[in-house]
């Protein structure tokens, strides 16, 4: 969503996880994400707390914080994904 070469810290995409598909384990790094579920159903795995989010819902967490994803749904999901620094 922000060209590479215009961006510094700032990092959005449309991230699409596929059915089944995941993080495969956890990530952790300094900066901060935040998402807003277009299609699907995801499970992000915060530090051990699990949540389930949803076409509408929204989402933020530090990511220093160790942290994962998978696709819980039928079909293939689609979030808007935003984080510093660029890390996908």
């Amino acid at each position: 969503l922000v060209p590479m070469s215009l961006a510094v810290l700032l990092e959005a995409n449309i991230h699409r996880v596929a059915r089944g598909g995941s993080s495969r384990g956890f990530i952790q790094h300094q900066g901060e994400e935040m998402g807003f579920v277009l299609e699907g159903d995801i499970e992000l795995n915060v530090q051990g707390k699990k949540v389930t989010v949803g076409k509408g819902d929204t989402f933020f967490f530090q990511s220093h914080l160790k942290h994962g994803y998978r696709n819980i749904g039928k079909t293939e999901a689609q979030i808007v994904w935003i984080n510093t620094p660029q890390s996908f």
